[in-house]
């Protein structure tokens, strides 16, 4: 089952609508730069309301002209500058306002979110830190923090995190959704659905909580629970190829093969060239001894995907359990150990069929790369003393005819 992608709930909350201290200008007699500075203010927030940004900035660009020490300009200029998708001009704002007021709230969160959109972690990590140093109870920043830190692998801190958020906000559905998120990477599939549980508590509607629960019951082998959860996303996406896809995972391993068969059906209908769904159709099919169809799946997986090892074994090794055509399920395992000749078990399987056709000596090279390859492996062992064996007989048999 391929694991679900981590949606991104970070917050664009950019402060757009704080405020210059116009009120301290206005408190005694205002020279002519500060009623320009005011003037370009106000034309500044008409242009945001219509969303102009390139005249916002030009405005910004007067008022630091007026102004240098503008904290607030280059805030509100790095905010607009993010809003166009200029990150790196964003963080360089950002930077700049934080020189001049190094202890305003927001200005570290709001860097942190340029810099996640440049990939940049480790400092996004620093800013969230420092801007949590100056208001603690930014919900916001534990949020984005935690989530930074799920990208960097790091789940525990990730997890105090959002545990933190929690306790700030009781009723936070992200901070709950993305713990599940990082308990699941952790292995903690029990205790990532408790808390998709109370994700779906608190929104009976997030359909993508629906779908991570069905992969955590899925790990746990709950296959019942599983298939209720792609279920009830199906009833709201008739077109989910992956609701459909896992579902029919999730019946395979209830064993409820013809109901496999059926989803995996629907995700070919929907998407022609979907390997897998061919792939993993064609095992239900065995499982049900329709093996004419099963081969049939699987060579179309191969022609959809022809590099994909797994996929010439499974056929050649049915091929071989059925006694069908062993040269076209050599030909097979031949394709499949060549492009994946780590695997004991295609070594072995190759020398079954070669066993079959009485050729103990060629069977004798794959049986002792198999045993090498998995120094535990009694089939291989047991193939090889029969094959030794067998050799010897033969042998014995050509001096006894002559």
């Amino acid at each position: 089952m391929k694991k679900i992608k981590l949606i991104s709930a970070i917050l664009t909350v950019l402060m757009l609508s704080e405020m210059f201290s116009v009120s301290s200008l206005c408190s005694a007699k205002m020279t002519k730069k500060q009623k320009k500075e005011i003037l370009y203010i106000n034309m500044a927030d008409d242009f945001l309301k219509e969303n102009q940004y390139d005249n916002a900035i030009e405005c910004y660009n007067k008022i630091i002209e007026i102004n240098p020490n503008s904290s607030e300009a280059y805030s509100k200029r790095g905010n607009v500058r993010y809003l166009q998708g200029k990150y790196q001009d964003a963080v360089s704002d950002y930077t700049k306002a934080l020189e001049i007021t190094p202890d305003k709230t927001n200005l570290y969160y709001n860097r942190g979110l340029a810099r996640t959109k440049l990939k940049e972690y480790d400092e996004v990590l620093e800013d969230f830190t420092k801007e949590l140093e100056i208001n603690s109870e930014n919900t916001h920043a534990y949020l984005n923090r935690g989530m930074t830190e799920i990208l960097l692998k790091k789940y525990d801190e990730a997890i105090e995190d959002f545990t933190k958020l929690i306790s700030l906000d009781s009723e936070n559905e992200m901070a709950y959704y993305n713990r599940a998120i990082a308990k699941r990477n952790q292995g903690d599939y029990q205790g990532a659905i408790e808390d998709y549980n109370i994700v779906l508590d608190l929104n009976p509607s997030n359909i993508d909580a629906y779908i991570n629960r069905g992969g955590a019951e899925y790990y746990l082998k709950d296959y019942k629970s599983a298939i209720r959860d792609y279920s009830k996303v199906i009833e709201t996406q008739k077109a989910s190829k992956k609701s459909y896809f896992n579902r029919g995972l999730a019946y395979f391993g209830a064993e409820k093969y013809e109901e496999a068969i059926e989803d995996f059906t629907k995700v070919i209908m929907l998407s022609p060239k979907n390997d897998s769904a061919y792939y993993n159709r064609g095992l239900a099919e065995e499982k049900l001894g329709n093996n004419v169809s099963a081969i049939d799946d699987y060579a179309k997986a191969i022609e959809l995907k022809p590099e994909d090892a797994q996929y010439y074994y499974t056929k050649g090794a049915l091929i071989s359990r059925i006694d069908g055509d062993l040269e076209q399920a050599i030909s097979d395992l031949n394709y499949a150990i060549k492009l994946d000749g780590n695997d004991s078990e295609k070594y072995l399987t190759r020398a079954i069929i070669f066993c079959k056709q009485k050729n103990y000596l060629i069977a004798l090279d794959d049986l002792n790369i198999a045993i090498k390859l998995d120094p535990e492996n009694s089939t291989a062992k047991e193939l090889r003393s029969y094959a030794i064996k067998s050799l010897a007989d033969v042998d014995d048999q050509i001096k006894g005819n002559k």
